[in-house]
């Protein structure tokens, strides 16, 4: 149970600081998208209505449905379309202004990406309905797919707008349906959701390569700070070892090089005074296991042997390692934590 939520904990703070990440990066992303976008669709209104006029003066021989209007239509499809498109330049344009100009805050900028493409799929539908197009929401695919290259949507955020628009035409399809829909218009329906597909599978490739780079960033960058924090501990954890004695009746002195960065072994040399003068008392300590919980065992220890020589200087070896032994029955051994000691 306790590495589990330890791997929770982890997994939270790595999703958390990713949809911080995500979300500022929408923020920068979403300005750029609408004004690239704008242009693109200024092009394709131009593009779209020159052929629509090509076509109705049979200039263009044949009909292009998903790129201009069928020279069939009658005056009033031709401006439901137009108005249809100019409807969409409009709400590109106008979202544009306010993303540009207002603070808006940045959890909300999600909503506004996905809900501009259902924006965009309510008014081509809309106008399907009136002027019988069938190809309402693959119109909207290219914005989808284009959005989807351009926003750092996940694969599920890509595909709900085009759900929703592929559910608002299946609605509309249905209503305005003056007779009973035949075999080709279901299956026609059942197939407007594959509309979906290639902004969703741009959407899936970039997010699963953001995702496994965000993941090599992020385990460089706490790698770093583990380093840095284990650098620190290393300087207070060699401060509690003793100076070396190079002068007097006795020297002392040691080397230390622990197996990790910091270690359970440990001498602890105290010279106290006592009734036969002066007297050197040395521990030398090695507690189970290695690197930062041996450390920190070795700090809790550090501190036990200076209240047993504060309170008594002249303790004797094997006192010394009698209260030692008690300290960690009753502290430390409930955590399979203990120690060899050599006391002189």
């Amino acid at each position: 149970m306790k590495k589990k939520h330890q791997t929770s904990l982890y997994t939270g703070e790595f999703r958390s600081e990713f949809e911080a990440d995500t979300t500022a990066l929408l923020g920068r992303r979403l300005s750029r998208f609408l004004k690239l976008w704008g242009w693109i669709a200024v092009a394709l209104f131009l593009l779209r209505w020159g052929s629509s006029i090509l076509m109705r003066n049979n200039i263009l021989p044949f009909d292009l449905p998903l790129l201009g209007t069928p020279s069939s239509w009658t005056p009033t499809q031709w401006m439901v379309s137009l108005a249809a498109d100019a409807s969409v330049l409009m709400l590109y344009g106008s979202v544009w202004a306010v993303v540009r100009n207002v603070r808006i805050p940045r959890s909300r900028l999600l909503t506004i990406s996905i809900m501009l493409i259902i924006a965009e799929g309510a008014v081509r539908v809309l106008a399907a309905g009136v002027v019988a197009d069938s190809w309402p929401v693959w119109k909207v695919m290219l914005t989808h797919a284009v959005a989807a290259g351009f926003l750092p949507w996940s694969p599920l955020q890509a595909l709900r707008p085009m759900l929703a628009v592929a559910l608002m035409h299946a609605t509309v399809q249905i209503i305005a349906s003056e007779t009973r829909l035949g075999a080709p218009e279901w299956l026609a329906l059942v197939m407007t959701p594959l509309a979906a597909v290639p902004g969703t599978a741009i959407s899936w490739l970039k997010h699963t390569r953001r995702l496994d780079q965000y993941k090599i960033t992020m385990l460089s960058r706490r790698y770093g700070e583990f380093r840095r924090e284990l650098l620190d501990a290393r300087k207070i954890h060699e401060a509690i070892f003793p100076k070396a004695i190079t002068s007097g009746p006795v020297r002392f002195w040691y080397e230390y090089e622990p197996m990790r960065a910091i270690g359970g072994d440990f001498v602890f040399a105290q010279c106290c005074p006592s009734h036969e003068g002066r007297r050197l008392n040395v521990v030398l300590v090695d507690v189970t296991g290695h690197g930062i919980s041996a450390a920190l065992t070795v700090n809790r220890l550090h501190g036990e042997l200076e209240r047993v020589y504060a309170e008594n200087p002249d303790a004797e070896p094997g006192e010394v390692l009698s209260l030692l032994n008690r300290y960690i029955h009753l502290t430390l051994s409930k955590h399979s934590v203990f120690a060899t000691a050599l006391c002189f």
